[in-house]
């Protein structure tokens, strides 16, 4: 499971770095601790035991644009299959609260996506969209995804991330299908009406 975002602390509570969020949460959740690899200092990752299934999570530290790198090396280092492959990642096209499994498709603009096909060749992965949505002025997008949650925001993102995980474990537990089935579209009516 690979987090997307940006390392350093001005970057920690962007809306480009929910996936690294996520991760951050879930391993909390399971006493889990990131370390640099030896080998790959490009990167932060932690391997154990989630509900009794072996995981991997990664977060790239090669800034968005680059994230490709990591994880073609990752798959490579552990010949892990793209069926196995899941991207957790921003989107400006769902609404705040919203989340949605996704398999394959294009890069939606989103960089990090793009590196990431760029890389391994495929486009064929699994997926894990999680809605920002798109500004409402006129502040360029780039600056946009590089800027904090309001506090309003903030409130109903933390919600969503406990939702995450929930859906990353029924993803290791059951498979995408499952996952899919369960929580595509349950957070659009759930969360986003509190705001």
């Amino acid at each position: 499971m690979v987090g997307l975002g940006n390392p350093g602390p001005q970057y920690k509570y962007t809306r480009h770095n929910v996936g690294f969020t996520v991760l951050d949460r879930m391993a909390l959740r399971y006493g889990l601790d990131f370390v640099p690899h030896r080998k790959f200092p490009q990167y932060e990752s932690v391997s154990g035991f989630i509900r009794g299934t072996s995981a991997i999570l990664l977060k790239p530290f090669t800034y968005m644009n680059r994230s490709g790198d990591a994880v073609s090396q990752v798959l490579n280092f552990y010949k892990i299959s793209l069926e196995k492959l899941l991207v957790i990642h921003d989107d400006l096209d769902l609404p705040l609260g919203g989340l949605k499994f996704v398999r394959g498709g294009g890069t939606g603009g989103h960089k990090g996506i793009k590196s990431i096909i760029d890389s391994i060749g495929s486009k064929e992965f699994l997926r894990l969209k999680i809605g920002i949505e798109r500004p409402l002025s006129s502040v360029p997008i780039d600056k946009y995804v590089l800027s904090p949650f309001l506090l309003e925001e903030s409130k109903v993102l933390d919600n969503v991330i406990d939702i995450c995980i929930d859906s990353l474990v029924c993803f290791i537990e059951k498979g995408a299908e499952a996952a899919m089935n369960e929580f595509n579209g349950k957070m659009k009516t759930k969360y986003v009406k509190d705001l």
